[in-house]
């Protein structure tokens, strides 16, 4: 199924679908207005921090000792410059998480969040000139009334300009995350000779080594740093419900530069869907967030178009003319 031909890449396909669920729906209860506000740069600083600790201690345990990760990190530190632009992208990506599951309840995120699939397809097409094939076109058709059914209640003439702010963050992160993932996975695939020699365990490190770098910039641009050191933004990062986002989120970290290695993007769009449907029950199930009708109808659709989005086309047999023109 899905070419999930071994038992690890089903085990990573399905560990993937449940980290990113799951970091959605606990950051979604974290922002609920009963809950401990807290500086999201600051938890994502955290996570990251956890992050390259964890990347760290695989490379140890399946690469070398520190001393090799030292060294390979100077011999590549032209591959650790590279991930700047991947890790502004996932700053950008990770902060704006928080500011939207604050604007919009965790289903009807999730489905928003996958036009980045035809996001994809467009910037494809029009930036590397690569034609969309008719399933792929179906797939945004289906994919985009998915997303018009979930928000078709909310679509009025008055209150659309008034959340037009919250709107274009969300596309702000749908490029981010676009952008940032064919990026990253091209680093991780990279046939070169630079990058071929780079153990995966690294190149993660390297990522969350720049990503860092940049969140720290953004708390000292933003003036936040004494914001996210003061008693009470620590009180509410102590609790155990932040404390099991940072958590998961670092394992996300993790499994997803697996998952670009092992796997590919499309796979990745594909567990994309499968967290629309599972969010969109679960978010019902333990928060009461709308569901309905319409929530069930544009999860089907966008389940549907991405599983057709990542279909091939089929391929028609010649027929005699074509045979006659081989001839």
């Amino acid at each position: 199924m899905l070419g999930l031909s071994t038992f690890f890449k089903q085990g990573l396909f399905a560990t993937y679908v449940g980290l990113w669920t799951s970091s959605h729906l606990l950051v979604y209860s974290s922002r609920l207005a009963s809950a401990p506000a807290y500086n999201a740069t600051s938890v994502v600083l955290l996570t990251e921090m956890v992050k390259l600790c964890l990347a760290s201690a695989m490379f140890v345990a399946y690469d070398g000792p520190l001393s090799e990760m030292l060294r390979l990190t100077w011999t590549h530190r032209r591959v650790l410059l590279k991930y700047a632009i991947p890790a502004v992208l996932y700053a950008l990506y990770n902060n704006l998480l928080y500011v939207n599951l604050a604007a919009f309840d965790p289903g009807t995120y999730n489905v928003l969040l996958q036009l980045k699939i035809a996001l994809t397809g467009l910037l494809y097409q029009v930036l590397f000139a690569k034609q969309l094939n008719r399933n792929q076109w179906r797939a945004i058709f289906l994919i985009t009334g998915g997303c018009m059914c979930k928000e078709s209640g909310k679509v009025k003439a008055l209150g659309f300009q008034a959340n037009l702010s919250s709107w274009l963050l969300l596309i702000v992160q749908m490029l981010c995350s676009v952008l940032a993932g064919v990026y990253n996975e091209v680093l991780l695939k990279a046939s070169d000779s630079a990058n071929s020699t780079v153990p995966t365990n690294l190149q993660n490190a390297f990522m969350y080594f720049q990503s860092i770098v940049v969140n720290g910039i953004v708390l000292v641009w933003e003036g936040q740093v004494a914001e996210s050191i003061s008693a009470d933004n620590v009180a509410a990062i102590l609790t155990p419900r932040v404390l099991l986002i940072i958590g998961i989120m670092s394992s996300v970290g993790l499994v997803t530069g697996f998952f670009l290695k092992h796997l590919d993007s499309v796979l990745k769009a594909v567990a994309s869907g499968l967290e629309v449907v599972f969010t969109t029950l679960l978010g019902f199930l333990l928060f009461g967030a709308p569901l309905g009708v319409a929530g069930v109808a544009s999860a089907a659709l966008v389940g549907s178009g991405v599983a057709l989005y990542s279909r091939p086309v089929p391929v028609r047999p010649p027929s005699a003319e074509d045979e006659l023109k081989i001839v």
